[in-house]
């Protein structure tokens, strides 16, 4: 379903002709992936932006896949919406003779009423986020305070029935869209996503643009994760009868962050295969030391955060050819 949302969006901006593009619309379609890095490039150099990239900007750019051709055309949008200056032309005046007669003057038109629209504009000054930005929660939940925004006029009234899109980086908003009360406000849910760090939401109401940032923290510990060098461990694993191996534990929380770990120990089944010879952590990894004594098979458990990672490992005989998973 985004993209499909992803799509008809695309095809309502080419429908629209070359307005240019506000920070919400290219974040739609980088997330959508219905138009490539190159199309997208090209749409900025024809249609621009309304609104002046800031370095965070361009690293949320590039967090949604954007490329060095696009982020290019965003650079060279911002140079080209320099001000151009008017050229003055010259008005000319002629000189009638005095002794010229007055011309006849026309017969006027009878006067025209015009009913004049009244056209309610959104002050960028005056609108913005009043309640719930600056919230922290874990990866994957929804934040407890509701995302508020108000949308006032220039004299400072507030204005009812306005539509506002809202726009989630590493976040889901709920609803997309909303329509501001009789107190000029709309709220939306926010569920934080997948990444430690932060999250963005931008609200969009006509070419006003708002932005209000959160805080991203891991989630409870879900698994281990041991690792011998530069691989991961999982399942079975041989190691050099005449070695000393060390092996990396780390915990995580559902969606693979990094997250404090607890209580690390390890224990082997048989100890006469292989001696643990010691166990070392920090709040972030922790080190269990393997000593081989002799050839077999045996289990070893991995015990932090209140969970257990079960692995079988092999001391083949030292004249046994084939290679080791852990060196």
């Amino acid at each position: 379903m985004p993209q499909a949302l992803s799509a008809l969006f695309a095809v309502v901006l080419a429908m629209q002709g070359p307005a240019p593009l506000r920070k919400s619309d290219l974040v739609r379609l980088l997330s959508g992936a219905v138009m490539s890095p190159v199309e997208l490039a090209e749409m900025v150099r024809r249609t621009c932006l309304t609104f002046e990239p800031t370095d965070s900007d361009r690293n949320d750019f590039r967090l949604l896949g954007a490329d060095a051709s696009l982020l290019a055309a965003v650079d060279d949008c911002g140079r080209r919406k320099a001000p151009r200056r008017t050229a003055v032309t010259p008005v000319r005046t002629t000189h009638r003779s005095p002794s010229a007669r007055p011309p006849i003057p026309a017969a006027q038109p009878p006067p025209v009423f015009q009913v004049q629209r009244v056209i309610v504009r959104v002050s960028a000054e005056r609108s913005g986020f009043v309640s719930g930005g600056g919230q922290r929660g874990s990866v994957g939940t929804q934040l407890p305070r509701a995302l508020v925004f108000e949308a006032r006029d220039s004299a400072g009234a507030v204005l009812s029935g306005q539509a506002v899109t809202f726009t989630g980086i590493n976040a889901r908003i709920q609803p997309g869209a909303a329509v501001t009360d009789a107190a000029g406000q709309a709220r939306v849910g926010v569920t934080l996503g997948e990444r430690v760090g932060s999250a963005t939401v931008i609200a969009s109401i006509g070419v006003v643009e708002k932005q209000v940032a959160f805080n991203v923290a891991a989630g409870p510990a879900a698994q281990l994760a041991v690792s011998c060098g530069t691989a991961s461990v999982v399942g079975h694993f041989a190691i050099r009868p005449d070695s000393v191996i060390v092996l990396r534990v780390s915990a995580q929380d559902g969606y693979a962050n990094p997250t404090p770990l607890l209580g690390l120990r390890a224990a082997v089944a048989d100890a006469r295969i292989f001696r643990v010879l010691g166990v070392s952590q920090d709040s972030a990894v922790g080190t269990v030391t393997l000593k081989p004594d002799q050839p077999g098979t045996t289990s070893l458990a991995v015990i932090a955060n209140g969970m257990r990672q079960y692995l079988t490992v092999t001391v083949p005989p030292r004249a046994a050819p084939g290679k080791t998973d852990c060196p």
